[in-house]
């Protein structure tokens, strides 16, 4: 007899964010621990380079042994780094993958991006084998990317690119999915207990609300189980102030299809704000965690938390989950940072004056020869030291106050054996 498998319960709250290089494994513990988040998305992965990781671990048929293949898995977390610190897509997808799936599947999303309903299915089929094969779970769900505005999404077709091309045919991915879900989970009836969620994340259609709305119906047809939306357009990137009334529409439109909102969130007053005005079942927050997780915390009352503090527990998190590259870290710390190194507000900075130790500090940090969580630690000692700013720093941050320089934090690199 088969077993029907009920599907995760969908957590209210707050969501972390799909972020590429930023919604790592480090942040999203990080987030969970200190951020109040409920959810938590993994960076985006091309469809094509999940079914490359498929093949890699589990199609050689001379090897079936699983030892062969725990081997071949282990070898996904010696990443070979450029100069630029960049990695090869299909190890990065590997690492990724492999680096989450025995430690936050249970409240974790993946997310794919990709335009083909073959290779989408193929793709959703092989994340589902590679979390239950390497340890006997599976994800709370997986998400399709609709609604990235980048360049690379225009250039390869996905994300909000797919939708203003084609609906129809981003319709047919998602039935793609949700039949790739429905048929792994019927192969392995005896030995799962849930089935994972099935998401999209899309923006408002340039053609307003009745559009997104009607779209929404499309994809609620063929099985989504929840929706997140930007409520902002594409031209619109991340600038300018979301458009809530827009939220609050999709939202009563949709009563029987979880809403998930998104835009401009940056504490947790603003996060009791939109839920109270739109009444979405959660609100998703991506920069806003990437700066401050602390603004998130509503089980005490803080002030703002100080840059150094932030970045120190970002960095504690990182040592323990050490993401793919250290151009992750180094996108972590530019976003607490910005508005401390790069003042929008203070006409008397100036970007181009380089005897202003802000402007130093903040070109230092893209150095590519900082590649350790110890030299980034040392950034933010060399940060206390020449802002004179001792607001909230951890002990283990102060005492390296009096002895850093920009040439120790340097050096530090050449003493760490394993790279970032």
């Amino acid at each position: 007899m088969t077993k029907l498998h009920p599907k995760m319960r969908l957590p209210k709250g707050l969501y972390l964010s799909p972020m590429v290089r930023g919604s790592d494994l480090a942040m999203r513990e990080l987030a969970r621990k200190h951020g109040n988040a409920s959810l938590a998305y993994s960076p985006m992965l091309r469809d094509r380079d999940v079914i490359s990781v498929h093949q890699i671990i589990f199609s050689n048929k001379d090897e079936p042994d699983k030892q062969q293949q725990q081997h071949r898995c282990q070898s996904f977390k010696e990443l070979k780094i450029d100069k630029a610190g960049r990695t090869d897509s299909v190890e990065e997808a590997a690492y990724l993958l492999h680096e989450t799936s025995s430690t936050d599947t249970s409240n974790l999303i993946v997310q794919l991006c990709g335009s083909s309903p073959q290779t989408l299915g193929e793709a959703t089929s092989a994340v589902l084998d590679i979390y239950y094969k390497n340890c006997a779970t599976l994800p709370f769900g997986i998400d399709l990317n609709l609604g990235c505005p980048q360049e690379c999404a225009k250039r390869e077709g996905f994300g909000a690119f797919l939708v203003e091309k084609d609906i129809d045919a981003t319709v047919s991915c998602m039935a793609s999915m949700r039949k790739s879900i429905d048929m792994y989970c019927s192969r392995h009836n005896s030995r799962i207990t849930y089935k994972p969620t099935l998401s999209a994340k899309i923006r408002i259609l340039d053609g307003g609300v009745d559009d997104t709305i009607a779209f929404a119906n499309k994809l609620k047809s063929v099985g989504i189980d929840f929706l997140a939306v930007h409520c902002r357009k594409r031209q619109e990137k991340h600038n300018g102030a979301p458009d809530w009334d827009a939220g609050s529409e999709i939202v009563a439109a949709l009563p029987d299809l979880p809403i998930v909102l998104n835009g401009g969130v940056s504490c947790y007053k603003d996060y009791t704000l939109v839920t109270e005005r739109t009444k979405c079942h959660a609100v998703m927050v991506a920069t806003g965690f990437l700066s401050d997780h602390l603004a998130f915390n509503s089980t005490v009352q803080l002030e703002k938390g100080s840059a150094v503090e932030i970045a120190s527990q970002y960095l504690d998190f990182a040592e323990k989950y050490p993401p793919p590259s250290y151009l992750y870290i180094q996108k972590h710390l530019r976003w607490i940072f910005r508005s401390n190194l790069q003042p929008e507000n203070d006409p008397s900075f100036s970007a181009s004056n380089w005897k202003d130790w802000r402007v130093k500090m903040w070109s230092f940090l893209v150095r590519p020869y900082l590649r350790s969580v110890e030299q980034f630690r040392g950034f933010l000692a060399l940060y206390v030291q020449q802002s004179g700013d001792q607001n909230r720093a951890p002990d283990q941050i102060l005492r390296l106050v009096s002895d850093v320089t920009f040439g120790s934090v340097k050096k530090a690199g050449k003493r760490t054996a394993r790279e970032m």
